[in-house]
């Protein structure tokens, strides 16, 4: 068996192209803004939804950091 066209193990993905920033970015206003729309009629899910936008926050805040190390490392 010719292993000539196998890439298994060979190419890594950075965290950058698995967690798209724009995309969190969209997904943390959305889940802020229903939240907020669902404060008075459904507390339950309005908590819910800042919960997973606190989560949301913190993995921008997480992948803002890698990508400004990796700049600097660059320069």
């Amino acid at each position: 068996m010719n292993t000539h066209f196998c890439k298994v193990g060979k190419t890594k993905l950075g965290l950058s192209e698995v967690l798209n920033l724009k995309e969190l970015e969209i997904n943390y206003k959305k889940f802020v803004e229903e939240a907020y729309n669902l404060i008075q009629t459904d507390a339950g899910l309005s908590d819910f939804l800042y919960h997973e936008a606190s989560k949301l926050k913190k993995t921008i805040l997480n992948l803002k950091k890698t990508l400004s190390k990796d700049l600097d490392a660059a320069i």
